[in-house]
């Protein structure tokens, strides 16, 4: 359904002096439809600039990005509106995507009014089905997003994403600003929608049980690179930084994994960007490396058996 090819993100910053920082480096992915992929990994790591280029919400510096087989990358914004009702972006503030001045329900007739396909009688009969579905009654309609809970205003934008009949959801840390028990409810919900109408999900999220829990198949980044992917990576790790990510668990922050030694790698280096923190170290790892099949599980290390 949804393919990248060696996608490729550049942030510059600076003004007397510019900085260049890359987010996303040479990562291949591919989503299958009605499959959940989570994607983790500490913050920093490229997560979310990943799900912006999946959307077209960012433009590549290079690589691609395929849709049912349509290359999405490069192509003029009419012809790119024709894809973006298939493939829609859940943030993780929903402040975002609401607009502060309209009642809730404007927000969710906003994609269907857009589209220019259904009466003003469709679009209201439609926005009462959206809000029945996500577990939202009349009442919420009126109301505007400042007098909603953030469960309640995320399943909104649950509701707008679905509201032109996706393929494909990608959830960027779409539960992490609410409560453990609205997370759960949320998450629950979620699932139930895609086994209801065959979506693709891709689940960005901090928390790995979470990710255990929904995934199909798991990607874990690190420096922008995807560094292992499979279907049981949390039950047997390959790559030394899945397993720190899965010890630092305990921590309350998946930020704190390993120190780096020796400051920043040097802009030459081409090998592991976890050279520095890794204990497992040796000077093959010093050397480029792709994702390799390592038992059935892809992984990008010399030393994984």
């Amino acid at each position: 359904m949804l393919k990248a090819e060696n996608l490729r993100y550049v942030y510059t910053s600076g003004l007397i002096k510019t900085v260049k920082k890359t987010a996303v480096c040479g990562v291949d992915l591919e989503i299958f439809p009605g499959e959940t992929v989570a994607i983790v990994g500490e913050s920093g790591c490229g997560k979310s600039t990943l799900a912006k280029l999946l959307v077209r919400q960012l433009e590549s510096a290079s690589g691609e990005v395929f849709f049912d087989g349509t290359k999405l990358t490069g192509i003029s914004w009419k012809n790119l509106r024709k894809f973006m009702g298939k493939i829609q972006l859940i943030p993780q503030n929903p402040d975002d995507v609401v607009d502060p001045r309209w009642a809730v329900e404007r927000s969710v007739a906003e994609p269907l009014v857009i589209s220019g396909a259904f009466s003003r009688e469709e679009i209201s009969a439609k926005v009462d089905a959206l809000f029945a579905e996500m577990g939202l009654s009349k009442e919420h309609k009126p109301r505007y997003p400042h007098e909603l809970s953030g469960g309640e205003l995320q399943r909104v934008v649950i509701s707008r994403a679905l509201a032109l009949k996706p393929e494909l959801l990608v959830c960027d840390e779409a539960t992490s600003m609410l409560d453990v028990s609205v997370q759960a409810f949320i998450v629950t919900m979620l699932k139930e929608i895609q086994k209801k109408r065959g979506l693709g999900l891709v689940f960005i999220t901090h928390d790995l049980e979470v990710a255990k829990a929904v995934s199909d198949r798991v990607l874990v980044m690190y420096a922008g690179e995807i560094v292992e992917e499979g279907k049981d990576v949390f039950d047997r790790p390959l790559h030394p930084y899945t397993r720190a990510l899965l010890d630092a668990v305990q921590y309350t922050s998946l930020e704190v994994v390993l120190p780096e030694e020796g400051g920043a790698l040097p802009d030459s280096f081409s090998g592991c960007p976890y050279f520095r923190s890794c204990l497992e170290r040796t000077d093959v790892c010093k050397e480029p490396q792709k994702l390799r099949d390592v038992s059935g599980r892809l992984v990008r290390c010399w030393k994984a058996k």
